[in-house]
């Protein structure tokens, strides 16, 4: 039967059932979402938390920029956000192979010697790791480079920047200038993109994919990235094996690379269960937003601090490719600015340019 709308009674109970109804309804959906919310929470914090140790299996992704622009990196300041862990980078071929480590004395060794002697050092290197690790994993499976190997630069700098050895190798992959250029980099007086973990990785991935390719082997590829083509390749032909173990077992390689191998191997080890090895893993990532843009101009980086408004401390954190407080004269450089820097930057910028 159709309801007597005229009817004041029935009125007054429809309109208190009805708003009964709101308000059930309105109560089930908040408990839905603040569980939704809890589960979340939750769930973002285990898998960063699980994630540190099981590089290969899933990867905190960096968000590059699609028009040059903007760009997430890991940061130096207090977290602001936890980075969602995902199993892919969208459009790319991903290399999910993980790194053969083998159950060999001299892995082993070096497993007891970062948990011992080495303690302190690999310690260290981990905790600067996890600044850069998300976006280096990111790059090396880009180039089809098993993303565990980002363990490299533990061994070659312990993810110092500005490291420096006597030879002339430097920044976190520890590149030396003929082939960091090789592969793209800008090392000059003004500029030294090895010491840019973006763009050093970049060139080292490159590298690494190359010497993979030419010798289908990485504990190989490991050993020419550290004592070059010349050496690996006169071991093979003496020994007629393309096996790393074999021709350390005879000697065929040079000392430093026998320990180089195994001690990077034994680094992946450790990490891919970090907390059963005595190490911490952080529950979440810090990340930080930079803006860029291209200036043409040799400004002193304390200028551009002053124009954006931001300590020259941060500045020098985003580029850490500059080799003195300056932007170079004779080439444009891509300018770092930390977010929302950017419109005040270029406005005082264009004024300079024009007075």
């Amino acid at each position: 039967m159709a309801p007597n709308l005229f009817f004041p009674g029935h009125q007054l109970g429809e309109a208190t059932a009805g708003f009964q109804r709101f308000l059930l309804k309105a109560a089930l959906l908040l408990c839905f979402f603040l569980a939704s919310c809890s589960t979340n929470l939750n769930a973002k914090t285990n898998l960063a938390k699980n994630s540190w140790g099981k590089l290969s299996e899933s990867f905190l992704v960096h968000e590059r920029p699609v028009q040059g622009d903007t760009c997430i990196v890991t940061s130096l300041t207090q977290p602001t956000k936890e980075l969602e862990v995902k199993s892919s980078l969208a459009g790319k071929s991903i290399n999910r192979a993980n790194v053969d480590v083998p159950n060999q004395p001299a892995v082993q060794k070096y497993v007891r010697f970062f948990k011992g002697k080495g303690r302190m050092t690999f310690v260290d290197g981990l905790e600067r790791s996890w600044l850069h690790l998300p976006i280096m994993a990111e790059i090396l499976e880009s180039h089809g480079v098993p993303a565990e190997l980002i363990y490299v630069v533990l061994v070659e700098s312990s993810f110092k920047s500005k490291a420096l050895s006597p030879g002339g190798a430097g920044g976190y992959w520890q590149l030396i200038p003929s082939t960091a250029r090789a592969m793209g980099l800008r090392v000059d007086r003004w500029v030294d993109e090895r010491m840019d973990p973006i763009k050093s990785t970049e060139a080292a991935a490159k590298y690494l994919r190359h010497l993979y390719d030419r010798y289908h082997s990485w504990p190989l590829a490991l050993a020419a990235y550290n004592a070059g083509d010349g050496p690996v390749l006169k071991s093979i032909k003496k020994c007629r094996s393309k096996d790393f173990w074999t021709l350390s077992k005879y000697g065929a390689l040079p000392k430093i690379t026998r320990a180089y191998v195994p001690k990077i191997l034994a680094a992946i080890q450790i990490a891919r269960d970090l907390e059963n090895n005595d190490f911490k893993s952080p529950r979440y990532l810090p990340v930080f937003d930079f803006d860029s843009t291209l200036v043409k101009s040799p400004l002193k980086l304390q200028q551009v601090a002053q124009w954006a408004d931001v300590p020259i401390k941060q500045l020098r954190t985003l580029n850490p490719s500059l080799r003195r407080d300056s932007l170079p004269p004779n080439r444009g450089f891509t300018l770092r600015l930390p977010p929302g820097t950017r419109h005040k930057f270029l406005q005082a910028y264009e004024s300079y340019l024009n007075s």
